[in-house]
């Protein structure tokens, strides 16, 4: 066995230790996540894990119904952000070991342009702003974020990926928000980014 697939099967072997961790749940009277939906996911992907089935990508777009006394959110987000983050590093290992360099170089070379760029923006400029009375994200919590990222991608700070998946902000409705679709899309290809490629 090469170095490669040892190290490919070492994330895996982690990928599949972050889900014997199950989430507790929340009191009766408090709503959580769905209890079925995370059963059901976990249990797919207790299955597609050993057989390669199973996407960093696939685990970071999931999304769960809620309920009272269901599973606690903070706890759940915290085992499919170790899945995740497991996931994704056994799939650069092999990526790389396939000789899928230029590839993976070329998809993360694309992925930084879009985030740099995005980050260039000027604040309050960022993002489209929320229609009508719908309610958005408020600019200046979103802005500071950014703020944040900017420094940690020029190497004068050090965010992690939790610390983004992590990320709330204050509403604000109508044209005085962020609409909340392209922040959060956004989000999502910050923590691929960081995630894929250790930053």
């Amino acid at each position: 066995m090469t170095q490669e697939q040892e190290q490919e099967l070492g994330g895996l072997g982690a990928a599949e230790e972050a889900l014997r961790q199950r989430p507790h749940r929340t009191g009766r009277l408090r709503r959580g996540y769905r209890t079925a939906d995370v059963d059901a996911f976990l249990e797919h992907a207790e299955r597609s894990v050993p057989a390669r089935r199973l996407t960093a990508a696939q685990v970071r777009a999931v999304g769960f119904g809620s309920q009272f006394g269901g599973y606690d959110v903070e706890a759940t987000d915290a085992v499919l952000a170790r899945l995740e983050d497991r996931l994704a590093r056994a799939e650069r290992v092999r990526a790389l070991a396939g000789g899928a360099q230029r590839q993976w170089a070329e998809r993360h070379a694309a992925l930084s342009a879009a985030v740099l760029g995005r980050l260039d923006e000027p604040d309050g400029e960022r993002f489209p702003r929320a229609r009508g009375l719908r309610r958005g994200y408020r600019p200046g919590d979103v802005d500071a974020l950014c703020a944040l990222l900017s420094e940690h991608f020029a190497g004068q700070g050090r965010l992690e990926a939790a610390d983004v998946r992590a990320a709330l902000f204050r509403p604000r409705r109508g044209r005085r928000g962020y609409r909340e679709s392209p922040v959060d899309g956004f989000l999502d290809r910050v923590v691929e980014l960081m995630t894929s490629h250790g930053s």
